[in-house]
């Protein structure tokens, strides 16, 4: 979605200096088992072409997931697809991938392409409302230098699953030897009171609005008044998204 075209070739000040003339990759042809398979799927897949920045193909399952359609999508490029990106989310899908980079980087040049990521981010619909969905990124193929000259990914709907954050990254290791998953705060900064923390707190604790009330000396109302208040803030539904919120952003 957001492809890096800047990858040093290795550790070291040698690597970081050589340049490779991009050459475009040949586009990814369009079987047509697979293209029917794809099309009647809420998923959709894609591949970017690290040499040029474009798309090399976009599956024709972006229309019923997103309801765009894939020549367009393909034609306009990652950068317009980013900008279908929830604006929340936008300074965090950056940061993923920065920490995509990272590992690729860090990692020894033959062991890249065995490693895998899924990001989660919100994205705009065409008709309008915004979708959590799951990116699976992979890197099949690298230049001599252990530069990436292509990736692949394959996106689907979790916004059922009300994941508490909107933006986080899974880093799978080779052959699933190990892995580490990076949540990244992606809401604009939201300011609580040292009561309204204190109350959120014990909410995670598990402890009922009397509960509260009697441990703070305060009235029952005052306590329902705050957790209104948080919700509104933290811009969840729950209480229990409002607890995951708070476990994301560090206050419980």
């Amino acid at each position: 979605m957001l492809p890096s075209t800047d990858f040093p070739a290795g550790r070291g000040r040698a690597a970081a200096a050589i340049k490779v003339p991009a050459v475009p990759l040949p586009p990814i042809g369009r079987d047509s088992p697979f293209e029917e398979l794809m099309a009647h799927t809420n998923v959709y897949c894609y591949s970017v072409d690290y040499q040029t920045g474009r798309f090399r193909y976009v599956s024709p399952g972006i229309y019923r997931l997103l309801g765009y359609n894939r020549d367009t999508w393909q034609f306009s490029g990652p950068q317009e697809a980013f900008r279908q990106v929830h604006p929340d989310d936008r300074d965090c899908v950056i940061k993923i991938y920065a920490e995509i980079k990272r590992e690729l980087i860090h990692q020894p040049i033959t062991v890249r392409c065995d490693l895998s990521f899924v990001f989660t981010c919100r994205m705009r619909t065409q008709q309008g409302h915004y979708l959590h969905l799951s990116h699976h990124l992979s890197f099949p193929s690298f230049d001599g230098h252990g530069r990436p000259l292509a990736d692949f990914s394959l996106v689907s709907d979790i916004t059922a699953f009300k994941a508490p954050h909107q933006c986080q990254l899974l880093v799978q290791y080779a052959n699933g030897t190990a892995e580490k998953t990076v949540v990244f705060s992606c809401s604009p900064s939201v300011d609580f009171s040292r009561r309204e923390i204190e109350i959120l707190q014990l909410v995670a604790q598990g402890l009922d609005s009397q509960e509260i009330a009697r441990r703070l000396f305060i009235s029952y109302h005052t306590v329902c008044t705050h957790r209104k208040n948080m919700l509104r803030k933290a811009g969840v539904k729950t209480p229990v998204e409002l607890v995951g919120w708070g476990r994301g952003v560090g206050l419980v």
